[in-house]
């Protein structure tokens, strides 16, 4: 084989430079994150991680399916994103939709929880014997110690009602706080944006004057002076997810051995769903 000539080595030395000047950059742009968005230009792209506890819920953000959860399978992420505002929904048979609005910010992962709700919670009476439909037998000694909970007071106060992991609850002027006591930022259910963060939301969605509020699951349990128990997610961003339980006058709740238990005048209910 002939060597090449002089003047064709040239040119594809040129031709080599070139295309290492032109795509060096590039790919270091790409590599940091930059974007071409087409009647924006160059701009740094984010992230959206979500994760969720259900299996089979089918994950979409902007109505594109990004993944459905399996055994394994619980979260996903989606990078590449231009800053904007981005619908993320969950469905999943026998729960109620979840929908959340997340803003995405140049260089930054915005993250969220996803809480599927059952579309119906169920209350079971607890009574010392008998087998009716919507009843369960309790042992004596049990049930007396639900009741001697319930003579608790639980007035409302401005002092922590309850903590969880560097969220303390507190009752103030009949709204329900959620305030981040641990340094730094805090968790993405206080922030509008990843940029953008609060130390204290409120969490009562709807109902009265609230009386007493307790972590359960994951979110928050409270009553109200009008007799309501509600279920609260923690989050100040868009469409947090809230559900009547129990709509009744003289009622009351205890979290008693991990359940949740309603008094409704003398009768003992247990929460199922949450």
């Amino acid at each position: 084989m002939e060597p090449l000539p002089m003047s064709r080595r040239r040119l594809y030395l040129i031709a080599f430079s070139l295309v290492f000047v032109i795509g060096l950059p590039i790919t270091i742009f790409y590599a940091d994150g930059w974007r071409f968005e087409p009647g924006i230009g160059l701009v740094k792209t984010g992230g959206i991680y979500v994760s969720v506890s259900d299996a089979n819920a089918r994950i979409t953000i902007n109505d594109e399916l990004i993944g459905e959860s399996g055994f394994l399978q619980r979260s996903f992420y989606v990078d590449d994103l231009a800053p904007a505002a981005y619908v993320v929904r969950a469905e999943r048979e026998g729960a109620r939709s979840w929908r959340r609005v997340l803003i995405v910010e140049p260089q930054l992962v915005t993250s969220a929880d996803i809480l599927l709700l059952p579309e119906e919670i169920t209350l079971t009476e607890l009574v010392l014997s008998g087998s009716a439909t919507g009843t369960r037998a309790t042992p004596r000694e049990l049930f007396e110690n639900m009741r001697t909970q319930f003579a608790t007071s639980t007035a409302s106060t401005t002092l922590p009602v309850d903590e969880r992991g560097g969220i303390q609850l507190v009752i103030e002027d009949g709204d329900i706080l959620a305030q981040w006591t641990k340094e730094g930022q805090p968790p993405s259910v206080f922030c509008a944006s990843p940029s953008l963060c609060e130390r204290e939301i409120s969490v009562k969605r709807f109902g009265g004057e609230a009386l007493d509020a307790r972590f359960f699951g994951n979110g928050v349990v409270y009553r109200t002076k009008e007799g309501g128990i509600y279920f609260a997610e923690i989050d100040i961003r868009s469409t947090p997810v809230a559900a009547q339980i129990y709509a009744a006058e003289d009622t009351d709740m205890r979290i008693i051995d991990g359940a949740l238990i309603i008094r409704s005048g003398d009768a003992l209910y247990e929460v199922g769903g949450l």
